[in-house]
């Protein structure tokens, strides 16, 4: 009878320690849509992915104290013009795998294929680590490269935006945020992001520099530079954003004339491998044809 009594009184109190310590849901933040329904316990990355990104950062840590530092501060560049995809530590540990991968991908080339000699070993070395060894870093530089055009091609129309708006009366960073309302892109992230930094106590001209150099897209730093200037000298910032605009858009206009000018070398190279070929086939070869048929001719 005690134990059962025991087990009653045990049962009753877990019940009841349950019911007073579980999550709750939030009624009003669920119908406000500012909390999620069910609070979320206990990780929600499956194992192995988790250590994988500690493996990764033991890599990265490692690679970190091996590597020059001015290596190290010049991929961290190219991950803040990247907008960070990746920490730095997460990248370097990523690449330092991609090379451990390429040379063990060698070693197991050398130790498996029969009758390999070195010269083969040689051009699959050469071919394997600089794929590995180099491949983080070319979509690292291209993804920034990728995001500063996206900027440059997209930043006349965000001026003439602007101008518009500080004509119209609106301050500048009104006139930034409505740029970020309407417009989408890196560009508008940066933007949001120089609000940001602005709104937490941060000086506009701290604001614009820092952006702008971590594009790193020149026609902004140029944009950050003279906005800078005119409110040292008490330009109105209409007369500068327009100048800045005219600057711009004759900068695109010489882009597209060179690029333009570009197109008719760019397009031998497909004439010389699709058109020369087929020109051959054609022209040269009946010739060549009918002269070894008069040269047998002759002969008979």
């Amino acid at each position: 009878m005690l134990p059962l009594i025991f087990l009653l009184i045990f049962g009753s109190v877990s019940l009841v320690s349950w019911q007073l310590l579980r999550p709750r849901e939030d009624v009003v933040g669920r119908r406000l849509g500012v909390t999620p329904t069910i609070a979320q316990t206990g990780p929600r990355t499956p194992l192995p992915r988790r250590v994988a990104r500690g493996l990764t950062r033991k890599l990265g840590r490692l690679a970190a104290r091996l590597l020059p530092q001015n290596f190290v501060r010049d991929i961290d560049a190219w991950l803040v013009k990247a907008n960070e995809p990746w920490p730095l530590v997460g990248f370097l540990g990523a690449w330092a795998a991609s090379a451990v991968f390429g040379v063990l991908m060698v070693i197991w080339f050398a130790t498996s294929v029969e009758n390999m000699t070195f010269l083969r070993l040689f051009v699959i070395a050469m071919t394997i680590l600089p794929l590995f060894g180099l491949l983080p870093f070319m979509i690292l530089r291209r993804r920034a490269i990728n995001r500063q055009q996206k900027i440059i091609r997209s930043l006349p129309d965000a001026l003439d935006l602007l101008v518009t708006c500080v004509e119209a009366g609106m301050g500048i960073d009104a006139a930034i945020a409505l740029v970020v309302e309407k417009t989408d892109g890196p560009l508008s992230e940066t933007f949001s992001r120089y609000l940001k930094e602005v709104g937490l106590g941060l000086s506009r001209r701290a604001a614009l520099t820092r952006i702008s150099e971590r594009t790193g897209v020149p026609q902004l730093m140029g944009l950050a530079a003279a906005i800078n200037q005119g409110e040292e000298l008490g330009t109105p910032l209409a007369d500068v954003l327009r100048l800045q605009s005219e600057d711009l858009r004759a900068d695109r206009r010489e882009r597209a004339q060179s690029a333009a000018q570009r197109a008719p070398v760019l397009m031998t190279i497909p004439l010389v491998v699709c058109f020369m070929p087929a020109m051959g086939a054609v022209v040269v070869v009946p010739s060549i044809l009918n002269l070894v048929r008069f040269t047998q001719g002759i002969g008979n």
